[in-house]
């Protein structure tokens, strides 16, 4: 995605829920990133196999939140869990 950030997504057999995982990197990793900056904030999205059109809403909802820069922001300076499901949570109800 850039900006650093990496959203990381596909489908698993044999899986019953949409799972979702959040990491930060405060130095950044190589992600092979379409800018070529290092990715500091990756969101993994996984979905049942036959899931249909729940994988690209979770992913279109996911990407919108991360093109905010505000967000993006609020994200790196967080200094705790707390801080970083507050952040998710408030950026989930402007949609």
């Amino acid at each position: 995605m850039g900006e650093g950030v990496a959203i990381p997504h596909g489908k698993v057999d044999g899986l019953d829920r949409l799972v979702a995982a959040f990491a930060r990197s405060t130095t950044g990793v190589d992600f092979d990133s379409i800018d070529g900056q290092p990715t500091q904030l990756l969101f993994l999205l996984v979905v049942p196999e036959q899931s249909g059109g729940q994988h690209l809403k979770a992913l279109a909802r996911i990407s919108r939140f991360f093109r905010d820069a505000s967000f993006r922001e609020k994200l790196l300076g967080a200094t705790d869990l707390e801080e970083i499901f507050r952040a998710i949570e408030e950026e989930d109800a402007k949609f």
